[in-house]
């Protein structure tokens, strides 16, 4: 049986990072696309690298709302980043997730990056 999009999204590839193991990564398309305010990205291997970089900054995660529309899944969470200054900011993010054949074949995430651009230099 096929895997809805929430299930591609939210128990393939949120469940596999959670897990701290690899296991997200077949959720993902080869050929990924990533646009966000902070950086943009192609590829399997380039969004890897760019989400496991991010990822080690995250302290914490909250899911304000998911909602599913045909082929997409879109949230609402709350992240708390780490910055390189030690100081530690939350995110407002809203993600949008394209998915096709079992795999999320784009994301797009929109907040307000002048904390994280402030606190990144």
């Amino acid at each position: 049986m096929e895997k809805s999009p929430m299930q591609i999204v939210h128990e393939g590839f949120g469940g596999g990072m959670a897990s701290g193991t690899d296991s997200w990564k077949k959720f993902i398309s080869d050929t990924i696309t990533f646009n966000g305010p902070a950086a943009q990205v192609s590829g399997m291997e380039a969004f890897v690298e760019l989400n496991e970089g991010f990822m080690s900054m995250v302290r914490g995660t909250r899911m304000i709302k998911a909602v599913e529309v045909d082929n997409y899944v879109i949230t609402q969470v709350e992240i708390d980043v780490e910055m390189p200054t030690g100081k530690t900011i939350t995110l407002d993010m809203n993600e949008w997730y394209e998915t096709k054949d079992g795999k999320i074949q784009s994301i797009k995430v929109y907040y307000d990056a002048e904390e994280f651009r402030k606190e990144s230099k």
